[in-house]
């Protein structure tokens, strides 16, 4: 049942004019099939009354604020599943750029664990080898840098 159905039903209930009794006519054909209409079907139709009894305004009233409540509720519920989400994404992306940060460190240290001979570039493009001194001084800085990326 959608959330419109029940308010529809509290605003015609509520706007209804009040009724004491209505007319009914009640048939029971050859097969046995009970039928009620407001007007007589056949010559063995009974002829019943209904009390209808008025609407209540404070009822009416109540169940209004119950069902405001409820869409309140509702609609906060939407609000936090949608925060909660936009969370665990901006986690997994600061997790996959820290996963990131940790794979270049590895690959960092891992290129000055190997050995062999090392360079650097300098401002004119020209390579510039490292001494066996700044070899270990960059491996070291490497793997302080990869365990705080990695967090080892």
């Amino acid at each position: 049942m959608n959330c419109l159905s029940p308010l529809l039903f509290i605003g015609v209930v509520a706007l209804a004019p009040e009724v004491q009794a209505d007319t009914m006519y009640r048939t029971v054909d050859a097969q046995g099939q009970v039928t009620y209409s407001d007007r007589p079907l056949s010559s063995s139709s009974q002829r019943i009354s209904v009390d209808v009894t008025g609407p209540n305004a404070a009822e009416a009233a109540r169940l209004s604020k119950e069902q405001a409540a409820e869409s309140a509720a509702d609609q906060q519920r939407i609000q936090q599943s949608q925060h909660d989400a936009e969370e665990a994404k901006k986690a997994a992306a600061h997790e996959a750029a820290q996963q990131q940060r940790c794979n270049a460190a590895r690959g960092r240290y891992a290129s000055f664990a190997a050995g062999g001979r090392l360079f650097r570039t300098d401002a004119d493009g020209n390579r510039v080898y490292l001494s066996d001194e700044d070899i270990d001084e960059q491996r070291t800085l490497a793997k302080a840098a990869m365990d705080s990326a990695c967090g080892t």
